[in-house]
């Protein structure tokens, strides 16, 4: 019996302001400003077609979400997982995503996350 197996989407790399131009901390550590990288409040799995699941594949890709100060957001692959179609699936699901945005010092800020998306069917 083949089954599909969808490794959660890994959210790897930080986070960073691209409205921040100098350090985000200061002289001391008592007036360090305070970082809080978005987070994805909303973020359904893709659905693969049943054509997939007859093959046996394993893959991944790698997306950028650029997520401004209100949660909106654009997505798009910085590298393939060598299949239109799975591409194509992955960009759909995150298109979907929902995001509460980045603060720094309690204020949104926009922000940048790179995430690799992993596909397995065994």
């Amino acid at each position: 019996m083949k089954r599909l197996l969808f490794a959660t989407v890994v959210l790897s790399m930080t986070m960073f302001t691209s409205a921040m131009a100098g350090p985000l901390l200061k002289g001391s550590t008592a007036d360090a400003s305070h970082y809080e990288d978005a987070k994805a409040v909303e973020a359904p799995r893709p659905e693969i077609p049943a054509e997939l699941h007859e093959q046996c594949f394993k893959s991944c890709c790698i997306a950028r979400f650029l997520i401004k100060d209100d949660g909106k957001y654009s997505v798009k692959l910085i590298s393939s997982s060598g299949s239109d179609q799975v591409d194509d699936i992955a960009l759909d699901t995150l298109r979907r995503w929902k995001f509460k945005p980045a603060l720094l010092d309690g204020k949104p800020v926009e922000s940048s996350r790179k995430i690799r998306v992993e596909f397995q069917v065994d």
